[in-house]
C-alpha cells in the first residue's frame, strides 16, 4: 500500500543531510576552522545538531507508518520488518568499522540500528503515555549516570555519540518525535504548528535550564544537550509546517536528498575515506573546502535523479 509522503519531514531528513556530508567529510582535516567540526568537549557547534535532527526525523518517519504497517501485516510481520531494517543499518556500521577505521568505537549507522530498534517497542504504547515513558527514561538515565553510567559513557568519549550507552539518551529523541508525529499526523497545518511549536519551546527551555547546571555536552549526550537540541529539531520542523504547509511555499532542492537519506549518508562516507586518502588531512583549507562541497554535490546530484526516477532506497 502506498503511503503519502509528509514534505515537511523529507525537507527535515534533506536539511540533515544537507550539513551531515560537509560536516563529515570535513572533519578529518586538520585545517578546517573548529565552528564547523563537533565541540572537542563542553559546547555546540552547528555540526552538533545533524544527529538529533536526523533521529528526530527517524522517529517522525516510523510514527507516520507504524499504525498502518500493523494493520496491513500485523504485529510479528512488523517487529521482523524493524529488525530486518535496523539490524542491517547496524551491519553495515560495523563492517564499516571493521574494514575502513580499524577501531573500536561506535559507529552513526550502528546508532541509527541500535536506537531505531529500542525506540521501536515504545511505538506499542499510545503517544501521550509514551512522552511520559519517554521523559522517565531520560530521567532515569541522569539518575544512574552518578552510579557507572556516566563513567561508561566516557569510556565511548571519542565516539561523540556515547557509544552503545548512548542508545538510551538517543533514544528520547526517537520516542517524543514519534509521539509528537502520531498526534499530528491527521491534523492541518495550525494544529502541526501548534504542536511542533509548543513542543520547541518547552525542550528548548528544559534544555537551557538544565545548562544552569550541566553544560552542553554532545560526547557524553548531557541532559542540556538532549533537551536542547531536540527543542532545536523541533523548531525546524515547526518553520518547515509553517513554510511549507501554511504558507504553501516550495523549497526546492532540499527534499530529494531527504527522500534518499540513509543511501546518501553511506555514499558520502565512502566519498570521504576516498579523498581523504588522496590529498591527506593536512590538505589545505581551499582544498578541504572544495572536496566537502563537491561529496555534497555529487550526493545531492544523485539524490535529485534518483527522485525523478521515483526511486527510493528504504533501508
Amino acid at each position: 500500500m502506498a503511503r503519502q509522503r509528509w514534505d515537511a519531514l523529507d525537507d527535515m531528513r534533506g536539511l540533515a543531510i544537507l550539513v551531515m556530508v560537509p560536516v563529515n567529510v570535513a572533519a578529518d582535516f586538520t585545517n578546517i576552522p573548529g565552528w564547523f567540526k563537533h565541540a572537542p568537549a563542553q559546547g555546540l557547534t552547528i555540526a552538533d545538531f545533524v544527529v538529533p535532527v536526523f533521529l528526530f526525523s527517524l522517529g517522525l518517519s516510523a510514527s507516520f507508518s507504524f499504525k498502518a504497517r500493523i494493520t496491513e501485516k500485523g504485529s510479528a510481520r512488523t517487529f521482523l520488518h524493524a529488525l530486518f531494517r535496523y539490524g542491517l543499518l547496524f551491519a553495515f556500521g560495523t563492517l564499516g568499522i571493521l574494514f575502513v577505521d580499524h577501531e573500536a568505537r561506535w559507529e552513526v549507522l550502528q546508532m541509527l540500528g541500535a536506537t531505531g530498534m529500542f525506540s521501536f517497542f515504545f511505538l506499542f504504547i499510545p503517544p501521550w503515555p509514551r512522552l511520559g515513558a519517554a521523559a522517565f527514561l531520560l530521567a532515569a538515565v541522569e539518575v544512574l549516570r552518578p552510579f557507572g553510567l556516566g563513567g561508561l559513557l566516557n569510556q565511548w568519549y571519542a565516539s561523540g555519540i556515547g557509544g552503545p550507552w548512548g542508545t538510551f539518551s538517543l533514544g528520547f529523541l526517537v520516542i517524543v518525535a514519534s509521539a509528537l508525529g502520531e498526534l499530528v499526523k491527521d491534523d492541518g497545518a495550525r494544529g502541526r504548528l501548534l504542536v511542533t511549536g509548543v513542543s520547541a519551546f518547552l525542550l528548548c527551555g528544559g534544555g537551557l535550564l538544565a545548562h544552569v547546571w550541566i553544560p552542553f555536552s554532545k560526547h557524553l549526550l548531557s541532559l542540556s544537550y538532549i533537551l536542547f537540541t531536540g527543542g532545536a529539531a523541533c523548531g525546524l520542523l515547526a518553520l518547515l509546517v509553517l513554510w511549507r504547509e501554511a504558507l504553501h511555499l516550495p523549497f526546492p532542492l532540499v527534499g530529494s536528498m531527504g527522500r534518499n537519506p540513509l543511501l546518501l549518508y553511506m555514499v558520502h562516507a565512502v566519498l570521504g575515506v576516498l579523498i581523504v586518502s588522496l590529498i591527506g588531512e593536512q590538505a589545505s583549507a581551499t582544498a578541504a573546502w572544495c572536496s566537502s562541497i563537491g561529496v555534497l554535490g555529487v550526493c545531492w546530484l544523485g539524490a535529485w535523479l534518483l527522485d525523478r526516477k521515483k526511486i527510493y532506497v528504504r533501508l
